[in-house]
């Protein structure tokens, strides 16, 4: 086993070991009551027992999982807004064979099974929902945990989902008010701190969340209304230092004097920090009417802001062999040490001089989101046997993010001191004179990146229309057919994107300012040795100092194109439930959609009309609209043996798809016809593209010992018959525009995003949640959750022949989970950790882009202890509540291979910190 392989094993036995010696526990306590008393066989719904908080929701997510016809994980609300964590993704990431990513220190997206969010499905009330981001990954940071009262993810399909993704769905539901047997009011606010302190001049380390909900019901129960609002008032801190690349020049003819030779060195590297302040304000509204057994309608809508301000300080330098300063001399190294990683000596300390391209960057960066969700749905039921369903639904996303950045920089070339970590950790360095401003100029352009600032924005634009028709007929005559639903479900959904950016010059011909000439302010680096830098506020000097330029390069203008996609969905569905023995049930659905696509694009052909090859002069130069059609044949099975007692063994195969990437499938090119060859070429999305498919089968066995007490082992298959690759292929330019040069032939040669083969996903998962009382009465009012799983994949994401060390997006192959908590008496607390191997992320980039990244194992760890006053309190009514997220301050972190040399070896990329995050607050109770 390699170093690296070798890396998490012990840890990766610990959770396993842990979780499979935990799950024994009710199979020997069920093994003890045995022995007093003959075991009495039950298909029935688990026993009611009265508990409250956090067993109650527990309770609920298992028997939901329990009667549930697929395979399904369930989270559930403790009460009215009260999800078991600070975030809906938070609360679902400690669910089997699902994790979450970190995304600016906050859990925003969720993998399904190994799969990033571009291949699950997100729903609300059992609608699809559109995203605010450049993708179809919906970011769950968008809803508020207060708002939202249970969640479902089903891992297997049925012929009815519709909106499934191919790793699994996701499924949030609000509140239905004539569930409730009265009136209830609740309100509450938490205080919130970052340990990380104020970063920057003018940040916030402080903030607060405020919520507050109204059920009740009106006209003898047959009209219920719920309304809850939510808000939050969050900072979110970051230190962050990278290391850009590493290699060896040596071996291309470029040694740096000063270093060993041979030896890899770190090329280029930055350091920054950010503060962010997030506002979100959400409400969510239900309309519920059932004036009879017969009739039944519900109107949900759902609408948000979020608001993100983002201030950065960061300092970059490069000092490759090939950046030379205004002299023509290379940065060199002097006093140099090194420690040796897998066979190979590596640059870990010693001193830079000479380094010239040395840059600082303060940006400001803004995001604006709305959300707007609604969903009216009818129940007619006639006859005793046909119940009619109709829903109409609509859901919108806008976006707009703006960035600016502007450049300051050192008069002369300095001198860095550098130590080194090959591991876990923070560099340290030395740059003498960054909080000195008669040293510092605006300006400068120190990287030759020929600007002195940048600014972009970006807006996104995300519609969804979606109708739907459902007939169930009971069938009474039958001995294992119990209903059967027969459906079509409309969407039209359109996706809209728009990009424009712009250079920053400075006045006077970009003539540099000193910076004591400049208002300014100082940020603190302390965390890697620097001590105070200067920093200033971007926008504040904008118009002041700077001009814009408008500069946009062939990737900014191809961020310009919108999609349309009409999805038809036939299904029908056979409801199954039969006694085959005395002891055994078996239920489940077969069934069967057809999905009719038809998708186009518009977009723009970029081109460079300056006639210098050297120079580039890029504009949208025509553009056109492409699109296709395709039809799937989607049949699936799920089917659950119910052995009496709380064993079941259940079984499910379907086939899935997910639609490709939006950001792959715009109609943006470069093609163009060549003066010379009169022939077509070029790049560009594929308006073509068709979706994922594959096939999947699932196994699980499940043993259900009481209302909070379960074990289960699953295993999962997916065939992937068809993955995403770029390649350059044969193409039919057929309705691209030409710009007035005939071509020889409507066929050339593109380079796209194109559908090839795919490979298998396989896995199994184990997972348990244990009642203390199962264990010993003394233990009652304690609990535990556990689970563990583990992926794995055939699928080279670059494609065959690609990369043998990138893996699939989200794909994690260990990921484990547990949950340690006790509530009784109105006192409650609960410890949980979360672990994931490394695996390849996906992120939101600069300048509008997504860019992959190796993010290593991470463990992180959160905490809360509340107390419920009792009945018989004055207080009746309050609970008081602590939490405390990422107790461990773990760090965000990545690797990078070193080039230049035959072996690999990974040394650290990116690390980060965030901070602890507390939160301290109350709930109240009318």
């Amino acid at each position: 086993m390699s170093p690296r392989a070798h890396r998490h094993a012990l840890r990766k036995q610990q959770l396993a070991m842990a979780c499979c010696l935990a799950l024994a526990f009710p199979l020997a306590a069920q093994a003890q009551q045995a022995e007093a008393a003959p075991a009495e066989q039950s298909v029935e719904t688990l026993d009611t027992v009265r508990v409250t908080g956090i067993r109650a929701a527990i309770a609920t997510a298992v028997e939901t999982k329990n009667e549930s016809t697929s395979i399904v994980e369930v989270v559930s609300a403790e009460d009215i807004g009260k999800l078991p964590d600070i975030s809906i993704a938070d609360s679902i990431s400690r669910l089997p064979g699902l994790t979450m990513q970190r995304v600016d220190g906050r859990a925003q997206v969720i993998h399904i099974r190994g799969m990033s969010e571009q291949f699950g499905g997100t729903l609300l009330n059992g609608r699809e929902q559109v995203s605010t981001g450049g993708s179809r990954g919906v970011e769950l940071d968008q809803y508020p945990a207060e708002l939202i009262n249970g969640v479902t993810v089903y891992k297997t399909p049925d012929a009815s989902l519709v909106g499934q993704g191919l790793s699994g769905t996701v499924d949030m539901q609000s509140i239905r008010p004539l569930d409730f047997d009265g009136r209830r009011i609740t309100f509450s606010g938490q205080g919130e701190y970052n340990s990380l302190g104020k970063l920057i001049d003018g940040s916030s380390d402080k903030g607060y969340r405020a919520s507050a909900s109204y059920v009740d019901q009106f006209a003898n129960d047959t009209i219920g209304f719920a309304i809850g609002v939510a808000r939050m008032d969050s900072p979110f801190q970051e230190q962050q230092e990278k290391a850009w690349w590493w290699g060896n020049p040596d071996t291309w003819g470029a040694p740096q004097a000063g270093k060993p030779a041979d030896a890899v060195a770190r090329q280029a590297g930055e350091a920054s920090l950010k503060s962010r302040d997030i506002t979100r304000d959400g409400v969510m509204a239900v309309f519920e009417f059932k004036p009879s057994d017969t009739f039944h309608s519900i109107l949900d809508v759902y609408h948000s802001t979020f608001d993100q301000d983002e201030v950065e300080n960061s300092i970059m330098w490069n000092n490759d062999p090939w950046w030379r300063d205004a002299g023509g001399n290379p940065a060199t190294y002097t006093n140099v040490g090194t420690t040796t990683v897998g066979g190979v000596p590596v640059v870990t300390s010693g001193t830079l001089n000479n380094v010239g391209a040395l840059n600082m960057l303060n940006e400001v960066n803004t995001r604006e989101d709305k959300l707007f969700s609604a969903g009216w749905a009818n129940t007619i039921k006639w006859g005793d046997i046909y119940t009619l369903k109709t829903d109409l639904s609509y859901s919108r996303a806008e976006s707009t993010r703006s960035m600016l950045e502007l450049q300051s920089a050192f008069g002369t070339p300095r001198t860095i001191d550098f130590n080194l970590q090959t591991g876990k950790g923070f560099n340290s360095f030395n740059i003498p004179g960054l909080d000195d401003p008669t040293q510092i100029y605006l300006g400068m352009d120190a990287m030759g990146w020929g600007r002195d600032g940048r600014t972009d924005v970006a807006s996104t634009e995300d519609t969804l229309k979606s109708g739907r028709i459902e007939l169930n007929r009971l069938v009474e005559s039958s001995d294992f057919l119990r209903s059967y639903d027969v459906g079509v479900n409309v969407t039209r959904r359109n996706k809209d994107r728009d990009y424009v950016a712009y250079y920053v010059d400075l006045k006077n011909g970009r003539t540099p300012i000193r910076m004591d000439a400049v208002p300014h302010g100082h940020a603190s680096m302390d965390f890697i040795g620097l001590g105070n830098v200067i920093n200033f506020n971007a926008r504040d000097l904008l118009g002041r100092f700077y001009d814009l330029r408008y500069q946009a390069s062939e990737n900014d203008l191809m961020k310009n194109y919108g999609i349309g996609e009409d999805i038809k969905t036939f299904y029908a569905k056979a409801n199954i439930d039969l006694d085959m023995t005395d002891t055994i049930r078996l239920r489940g659905n077969v069934g069967v959609q057809y999905v009719r696509s038809e998708q186009s694009s518009t977009g723009p052909t970029v081109a460079d009309i300056d006639p210098d090859p050297q120079a580039f002069d890029w504009v949208i130069a025509g553009g056109q609209t492409i699109g296709t059609s395709y039809g799937d044949i989607l049949p699936s099975m799920n089917l659950a043996a119910d052995f009496g007692d709380g064993l079941l063994l259940r079984f499910a195969a379907a086939k899935t798809l997910m639609r490709g990437p939006i950001e792959q499938m715009g109609a943006y090119t470069t093609a163009s016809v060549s003066e010379v060859t009169h022939e077509w070429s070029g790049s560009g999305g594929n308006p073509k593209l068709e979706p994922y498919r594959a096939t999947a089968y699932d196994l699980s066995l499940e043993k259900y010992f009481g209302p909070t007490t379960y074990a289960a082992l699953a295993v999962f298959y997916k065939d992937i018959e068809t993955y995403t690759y770029t390649e350059e292929v044969d193409w039919d330019f057929t309705g691209y525009d030409d710009l007035g040069i005939p071509a020889i032939s409507n066929w050339g040669k593109f380079s796209t995003p194109v559908n090839g083969s795919g490979g298998y996903m396989r896995g199994a998962e184990l997972s348990g949640a244990i009642g203390g009382d199962m264990i010993h009465p003394s233990l009652d009012g304690f609990g535990l959750l556990l689970n563990a799983s583990y992926t794995e994949s055939s699928i080279d994401p670059d494609g065959p022949g690609g990369s043998s060390t990138d893996t699939l997006p989200g794909l994690s192959k260990v990921v484990a989970n547990a949950t340690v908590y006790y509530e009784k008496h109105g006192f409650s607390a609960r410890i949980s950790q979360r672990y994931r191997d490394e695996y390849r992320g996906e992120y939101a980039s600069l300048f509008g882009d997504r860019i992959y990244q190796n993010t290593m194992a991470e463990s992180t760890m959160d905490l809360q202890v509340g107390y419920d006053f009792p009945e018989t309190s004055k207080l009746s009514g309050l609970s008081v509540l602590l939490q405390v997220n990422n107790v461990t301050n773990e760090p965000y972190r990545t690797e990078t291979t070193a080039g230049g040399i035959d072996q690999t070896i990974f040394l650290p990329s990116e690390y980060k910190e965030y901070g602890r995050q507390y939160l301290l607050g109350f709930r109240y109770k009318l």
